[in-house]
């Protein structure tokens, strides 16, 4: 039997000090404010869980309604994503067995010479197409010209810096 850490050797030992410094008279009056504090101790932490509780399952309730929505949601980009990954997979798949599938270097290499389009000849020069962007408050820069001769210098709206 062990209350609160406090095994039987424990408790004779702490009765016999309170007999000792309450006294005899005194004792049985003091166990009963004891007793009675830890049952009102005991009442106000029950209403307060009780009232807890209560709160809790009122707001469940409040919010069950967009709880189920928000999983409708939930549920829609999961089976979005799915749907969405496996388009991927057998679009790759495809691609991987009609053999067209060009080197990621040639898709993207601005200003490749020629690719192969499959039948053995070569396609035209692709367009260099590697944009300038302009510079906070500059203007943007000009196209290259299609004979691939350099444009025309152009002066800064804004001056020198």
């Amino acid at each position: 039997m062990n209350f609160l850490g406090v095994g039987p050797a424990e408790l004779i030992v702490i009765l016999v000090v309170a007999l000792i410094f309450v006294g005899p008279e005194r004792l049985p009056k003091l166990a009963a404010d004891i007793a009675r504090t830890i049952r009102e101790i005991r009442k106000y932490t029950g209403s307060i869980a009780a009232e807890f509780n209560e709160v809790i399952q009122e707001f469940e309730k409040d919010t069950a309604e967009d709880r189920s929505k928000w999983k409708e949601i939930g549920q829609g980009l999961t089976d979005a994503s799915r749907s969405l990954t496996e388009a991927m997979k057998q679009a790759h798949a495809d691609a991987a067995t009609a053999g067209a599938t060009p080197p990621p270097a040639a898709i993207t290499a601005p200003g490749a010479a020629a690719m192969a389009d499959g039948n053995g000849t070569t396609a035209p020069p692709a367009a260099d197409v590697t944009a300038t962007l302009p510079v906070a408050g500059e203007p943007p820069s000009p196209a290259p010209a299609a004979n691939g001769a350099a444009p025309a210098p152009t002066e800064p709206a804004h001056g020198p810096r």
